[in-house]
């Protein structure tokens, strides 16, 4: 049990939990807002990502007040996708309640998946669902077409995840810019005189592992994925004319290359577990990270360097501005569910901002604007202050989320890996994922 989770159960009870709205603390009634539900059992699918755990945990609560089960089934990434993709396509009512990624959207909506909460919301109550709290950057993944299809959850964001101790002992800056952080894992990976800690793990694994990298940092090296994606665009889908193998993205992915050496061994073949368990078990001096995974650093029944990390604004390249990489996971209501009036109140309830707290004190990421004010939350996370600079100066369409976005994320990586670990030269391979993925566009009516 982590520190927040200890301190939840010591300083709040879920179902009475109050919140701060509009300046101020509301006490809800949930007995009377929400429905009878007894014998019905809510089945929710979600990704076995670290808040998995928190989600399980509060249902019971649920259970308490409307009488119904909950179940929480989670998978991993690849896995969780293509599940639900083939349940939606045979009109599966398995589950009720979807986590999506917020990439996944546009096939989501496109392929009837989903029923869009729009209405549902304009119908709630205001102070419940709290639209204008939830943190923009990541807000902006649950909306396509034009309309709020699902709730925006469980938002994360990039952070450079550091040893404080480690770069106090040597005298260390941390780094700002991609020079510097190469510098500074050099020196870990050559000059520490400690063969045991590496400087800095990435993933780097094929498909979609290096195929996210690439867009989580391609901002940050002042590029761009396609002609009409930049941070402040009025509209990133105008013209989706590929530029995979622009200077900025070949130089990056060169730098990609050069950090190789400076990893653990392995590392070309690392995805998102293998880069947390790095740094968890204390081998290796930095990682670029998913906020979700930062409660873990600090629990000490799996960490090593509970007490001995920090975090900081995700490095930019030299003359660019850090856009930190935004993602996490909308909550959806399955279009073929048969228990549509008690998932949408389960989806209503978790969502509200006092409900929303009890999650992130279990563990769960802070995605609204009032979680990450909380003295409290602050008090038992404190990489929150900093988690909120990023949150704020992340660019919502990070990654494509149009329908042929979990095809085009795995062919990118399929070309970063083969760069990475030698098989083409960093040109060579993005002249290639260029061309594939243009070709996927057009075939796909996205581009003419």
């Amino acid at each position: 049990m982590n520190r927040a989770m200890r301190r939840l159960k010591t300083t709040t009870t879920l179902a009475l939990s109050l919140a701060v709205v509009g300046g101020a603390a509301v006490a809800q009634d949930w007995g009377a807002e929400l429905g009878d539900h007894s014998g019905v059992t809510l089945r929710v699918q979600t990704i076995q990502d670290p808040f998995i755990s928190a989600l399980q945990e509060m249902g019971p609560t649920f259970t308490s007040v409307t009488g119904a089960d909950v179940t929480v089934e989670g998978f991993g990434y690849d896995p969780l996708y293509e599940r639900q993709i083939l349940a939606c396509s045979q009109g599966s009512d398995e589950f009720d309640v979807l986590f999506i990624d917020g990439i996944w959207v546009g096939a989501f909506v496109d392929g009837g998946c989903i029923d869009p909460v729009e209405p549902l919301v304009a119908e709630a109550d205001p102070e419940i669902i709290a639209m204008d709290d939830y943190i923009e950057s990541f807000a902006g993944q649950a909306y396509w077409d034009g309309q709020l299809q699902c709730l925006p959850i469980a938002g994360y964001w990039h952070m450079l995840h550091y040893r404080t101790d480690l770069f106090e002992q040597h005298g260390l800056e941390v780094p700002e810019t991609f020079d510097e952080l190469m510098d500074v894992a050099r020196f870990f990976a050559e000059d520490d005189g400690d063969p045991d800690v590496a400087g800095m793990a990435m993933n780097f694994q094929r498909g979609s592992a290096a195929g996210q990298q690439f867009f989580e940092w391609i901002y940050s090296a002042g590029g761009k994925p396609w002609e009409s994606n930049y941070p402040g665009s009025p509209d990133a889908y105008a013209d989706q004319t590929p530029l995979f193998n622009s200077s900025k993205a070949v130089e990056m992915i060169q730098f990609f290359k050069d950090m190789v050496p400076y990893g653990p061994p392995g590392v070309e073949q690392f995805a998102w577990d293998e880069r947390a368990n790095a740094f968890t078990q204390g081998r290796v001096a930095m990682i670029n990270n998913w906020s979700v995974r930062t409660p873990l650093f600090a629990d000490p029944e799996i960490s090593r360097v509970t007490d001995s990390f920090g975090v900081a604004m995700f490095p930019h390249a030299e003359g660019a501005e850090s856009v930190p990489p935004v993602g996490g996971w909308i909550m959806c209501l399955n279009a073929h569910s048969q228990q549509k009036d008690a998932a949408w109140d389960f989806m209503r309830w978790f969502a509200a901002p006092e409900t929303h707290k009890d999650f992130v004190m279990l563990g769960g990421p802070p995605s609204r604007h009032s979680a990450m004010q909380d003295e409290e939350i602050i008090a038992a996370q404190p990489w929150v202050p900093t988690l909120y600079e990023s949150a704020k100066a992340a660019w919502s369409e990070l990654r494509p989320r149009h329908e042929m976005t979990f095809e085009m994320i795995d062919a990118l990586g399929l070309q970063v890996n083969r760069a990475i670990i030698g098989d083409a030269t960093p040109q060579e391979a993005m002249d290639e994922a260029n061309e594939n993925i243009a070709q996927m566009l057009q075939r796909a009516g996205l581009l003419k």
